[in-house]
């Protein structure tokens, strides 16, 4: 699979997943003018998803200024694989800050969460501040795949620079755990507050129009697993030298903010307790 082939596939695939984030971010804005009064936080939650809007939006403009450039403008021998090989250009190394931007912005969100959800717990700092430990972890990884790439000056895909690969593993590999124990901890807290709201309240008087602790629960692991299986299958696709890989990151890039959106759109649109806990 050459890579000039790779990168025409991986912008036809993006553009597709971003046409998906433009129909859930249009949503999720409809959902906004929507929402419960008693949102009181919902601006805040908006502006992320604002914001991971416009990354998809910068990360996929490149994508296909950077196939302009190679299968048209480029002149050179080698033809559009010489250009896309240059991993160290301005144009090559963009995307990967683009993907690693977006990431930190959905882990900071990811722990944000959790830091509300154990508002009211003693365990509130210990928790967040090993987490953020982790973001950190994953920030300096992703510092250190952009210097690289944009220093090594080699004409080789990602998958192929020796020098890359300890910090791609562990930023991939962090990013998978801190995903996973992050979303368990959260919907750990919200069944005790939904065990002793279930207490407190007889079924009989709850609203039928809101979310129940179950449907909150599949909310939020559906979206932490449509996120981490693409984070998942970057790792194996670098692990077997694959041009492939690009394809992937960049649908990465998009599903991060489809799964933000989601749980917006989703919880919005439903009221629960557990709601206040999670998105108040």
């Amino acid at each position: 699979f050459a890579l000039a082939q790779a990168q025409l596939a991986a912008l036809f695939m993006q553009s597709i997943v971003y046409g998906i984030h433009m129909v859930t971010f249009a949503a999720c804005i409809s959902s906004w003018f929507r929402r419960p009064s008693g949102s009181r936080s919902s601006v805040r939650w908006m502006v992320v998803a604002v914001a991971f809007f416009v990354i998809g939006t910068c990360d996929v403009s490149f994508n296909f200024y950077h196939n302009i450039l190679a299968f048209i403008d480029y002149k050179g021998s080698g033809g559009a694989n010489a250009e896309f090989q240059d991993a160290s250009s301005w144009v090559n190394v963009m995307p990967s800050v683009w993907f690693y931007l977006n990431a930190a912005l959905s882990d900071a969100v990811l722990i944000y969460r959790c830091w509300i959800v154990y508002s009211r717990s003693r365990y509130r700092a210990l928790l967040t501040g090993a987490l953020a430990v982790f973001w950190l972890a994953c920030v300096t990884c992703a510092t250190m795949i952009v210097y690289y790439l944009s220093t090594l000056h080699v004409d080789s895909p990602i998958p192929e620079i020796p020098e890359l690969q300890p910090f791609l593993y562990s930023f991939y590999i962090i990013t998978v755990i801190l995903n996973l124990f992050t979303t368990g901890c959260i919907i750990m807290k919200l069944w005790k507050v939904h065990a002793r709201t279930a207490s407190a309240f007889p079924r009989s008087s709850r609203v039928s129009r809101r979310l129940g602790f179950k449907d909150v629960t599949l909310i939020i692991v559906e979206s932490a697993l449509l996120y981490t299986v693409t984070v998942a299958l970057c790792i194996i696709l670098d692990l077997a030298k694959t041009n492939v890989y690009y394809g992937i990151t960049d649908i990465s890039l998009e599903v991060a903010g489809i799964s933000f959106d989601l749980i917006i759109i989703r919880i919005w649109t439903g009221v629960s307790a557990e709601q206040t806990q999670a998105f108040a």
